[in-house]
């Protein structure tokens, strides 16, 4: 039989004998069998050059006489113990059942069944653990046969059959990696869409527990309502209601919002607002859901633009210190329009704000308008500026992906 033909069958009978003997899942034994001839094979392209120099002997002696190719494979052997003891030692184990299957023997179907739920090896990800095991193998493989056919093992012919086959490997191999890359692009998406859902759940809480915080508070509104009511104070109460209601229609805004991540930004810079004495008002007219900004870039975006509205405002001195936020879809793009009451700014000063590090404030990096035209550049959207002594107004389109 051509060298290393004989290495490829007997991997095959070596899956098949560990089936006959533990009853494990097809899967996990091809796993296992990859691991150890992998290791096997690692420990043997070591050690039998080692012995060949310090014996003095030639492959060809080793391959022909039993009891020499036994005192080879000793110090393999030696090697592969301490590697078994290490992970005993240790509890190092490939499978999470392996230790309860060695305690109690075969496993009901039922019991083996709870054990693989939680086992790393199933049906999804085998083909990527397989396709990067495999050319490790047949490296060892080629390596082994390289050495034999250097020290004229084997003839021309039989190493002739043998790149053939690996060609034939090779070929398998591509396609199985095209598929597994695929597959991986499938496993870091679905790990994004949990990441995204896991964010999405902590916002619903913070809108619940603010509801949770407003009904509570609203109670209390309610007997100052009453109060007033009660002393004759009608224009006060009318006053009362208004400011209530004004506060309570900000956040129904947000609960109307699609997008758990911009309602839980916006309610956010409500409180900041509100803690600097600064009126927000946010019209929200259009779904969310369809926005083609990924949460960290929408909190970006809006958080940069907002805070600096609102620092615009926070220095001014009498009048009125108003920022108001609007979303809104048109023509096949998402419009968001942020503006503020602060002072104007200075022709000449537009084109330079969007430059890294420039800014007119103390202890500000100037680095968030930046960071928003980088993020409108990306989506190829727009962005615009009106400024006058009454509003500055920063307008920034971002199209829809098709």
């Amino acid at each position: 039989m051509p060298f290393g033909l004989h290495s490829i069958l007997e991997i095959f009978l070596y899956i098949l004998n560990i089936r006959l003997v533990t009853h494990l899942p097809y899967r996990i034994i091809l796993l296992i069998s990859l691991l150890g001839l992998i290791f096997y094979g690692s420990v043997e392209t070591v050690t039998i050059p080692f012995m060949l120099h310090i014996t003095g002997f030639s492959l060809l002696d080793v391959l022909n006489h039993t009891y020499i190719r036994i005192f080879f494979f000793l110090p393999q052997a030696l090697v592969m113990l301490i590697f078994i003891a290490a992970c005993k030692i240790f509890n190092i184990s490939l499978i999470g059942y392996s230790q309860e299957y060695g305690r109690s023997g075969r496993l009901s179907k039922k019991e083996f069944q709870h054990y693989l739920k939680e086992d790393i090896i199933n049906k999804q990800n085998l083909l990527v653990f397989v396709v990067v095991l495999l050319p490790v193998l047949l490296l060892v493989i080629l390596n082994s046969s390289f050495n034999a056919f250097r020290l004229n093992i084997f003839s021309e012919e039989h190493i002739n059959i043998f790149t053939g086959l690996i060609g034939i490997f090779i070929s398998v191999l591509t396609v199985l990696s095209t598929v597994a890359v695929k597959k991986i692009g499938q496993y870091v998406e679905k790990e994004y869409e949990a990441k995204r859902a896991e964010e999405n759940l902590k916002q619903i809480k913070q809108l619940i527990d603010s509801s949770r915080k407003q009904r509570h508070d609203f109670h209390h509104q309610l007997q100052t309502i009453y109060g007033l009511l009660e002393s004759g104070s009608y224009d006060l109460a009318r006053d009362y209601i208004g400011r209530v209601f004004g506060d309570i229609s900000k956040n129904v805004e947000l609960i109307r919002t699609d997008n758990f991540t911009i309602s839980a930004l916006l309610y956010t810079k409500i409180g900041m607002a509100e803690a600097r004495s600064i009126e927000m008002e946010i019209s929200i007219e259009c779904s969310l859901i369809e926005i083609p900004l990924t949460p960290h870039e929408a909190s970006s975006l809006l958080g940069n633009l907002i805070d600096n509205a609102l620092e615009a405002v926070e220095d001014k001195t009498g009048g009125l210190r108003q920022v108001n936020v609007k979303l809104t879809r048109e023509q096949g793009a998402y419009v968001i329009s942020i503006s503020n009451t602060g002072n104007p700014i200075a022709p000449e000063m537009r084109p330079t704000i969007f430059k890294p590090n420039f800014t007119t404030k103390k202890a500000h990096s100037g680095l968030g308008l930046p960071i928003v035209k980088d993020i409108v550049t990306k989506h190829r959207g727009s962005i615009e500026i009106s400024s006058d002594t009454e509003k500055t107004t920063f307008t920034v389109a971002i199209p829809i992906k098709k």
